[in-house]
């Protein structure tokens, strides 16, 4: 079973805030996790990542996998949006996942 996490997290300079979604990647174990987590949320694990930078304060998208479970296939960046397709190492699937920027 993938484990897959997005949620749209504002503030993460806050060290409060960091520490809570530390808390729900280490509690979940998850195996990808989308916007907008930095890597080094995920510190005990390899990563992989694609990621559009915020404009100003706002938005941001960062898409992060292990790359013991999930190969990146092909990736897109818009001006608004991520789009990753990944191959699961475990069976062969293939998917599609998308992180879009509301300003």
């Amino acid at each position: 079973m993938l484990k897959v996490i997005s949620w749209n997290v504002r503030g993460l300079n806050c060290s409060v805030k960091r520490g809570d979604v530390k808390w729900v990647l280490h509690k979940f174990a998850c195996d990808v996790v989308g916007r907008p987590v930095v890597a080094s949320l995920w510190g005990r694990r390899q990563v992989q990542w694609q990621f559009l930078p915020s404009v100003g304060c706002s938005g941001g998208i960062i898409i992060i996998w292990d790359p013991r479970v999930l190969e990146l296939e092909d990736s897109r960046i818009g001006c608004f949006s991520v789009c990753c397709n990944f191959k699961s190492l475990h069976d062969s699937f293939v998917w599609g996942l998308i992180g879009f920027m509301f300003l």
